[in-house]
């Protein structure tokens, strides 16, 4: 029974940093809401599938991802094989940011689009804002709730 009160001193001293409370620092606002990448991926068709294609820093602001998905790959990116199936009707299109992710309407029937031009238009997106899921619309059909996979 004598040793509880010399561990418990023992302990309190072992315990103790030396770092003494201090009061909340000041500082500058937390950020908040969906921050754009500025180097994401532009995904481009490559047999059958939408695969991620790193781009410089800063590379996409300022862009209309849609208009440059339609347009296709750069030549050195043709050369490794890849292309789009995003049609060049797509644009003009608009991008609206909306409580659930983006709402994307585009100038081409949504329901004739492949299912990997859907991912190259979703998954672009969301590597810029990633917001949630994307609803694309066009030509008076919708896809709802699209996420990258």
């Amino acid at each position: 029974m004598k040793r509880l009160p010399c561990v418990l001193l023992c302990l309190a001293v072992l315990t103790a940093c030396g770092i003494r409370p201090t009061d909340p620092i000041p500082g500058l606002v937390a950020p908040t809401g969906p921050i754009e990448d500025t180097a994401p991926s532009v995904f481009w068709a490559l047999n059958g599938s939408a695969v991620p294609i790193g781009r410089p820093q800063g590379s996409l602001a300022g862009f209309d991802v849609i208009a440059l998905l339609a347009q296709g790959p750069t030549g050195a990116e043709q050369s490794h094989g890849l292309t789009t199936e995003v049609p060049i009707d797509a644009v003009p299109a608009t991008v609206d940011r909306v409580a659930n992710g983006l709402d994307v309407t585009l100038s081409t029937d949504v329901s004739q689009l492949s299912p990997v031009a859907v991912q190259q238009i979703v998954c672009t997106l969301l590597g810029v804002q990633p917001v949630g899921s994307v609803t694309l619309r066009g030509g008076g059909h919708s896809l709802e709730y699209r996420k990258c996979a």
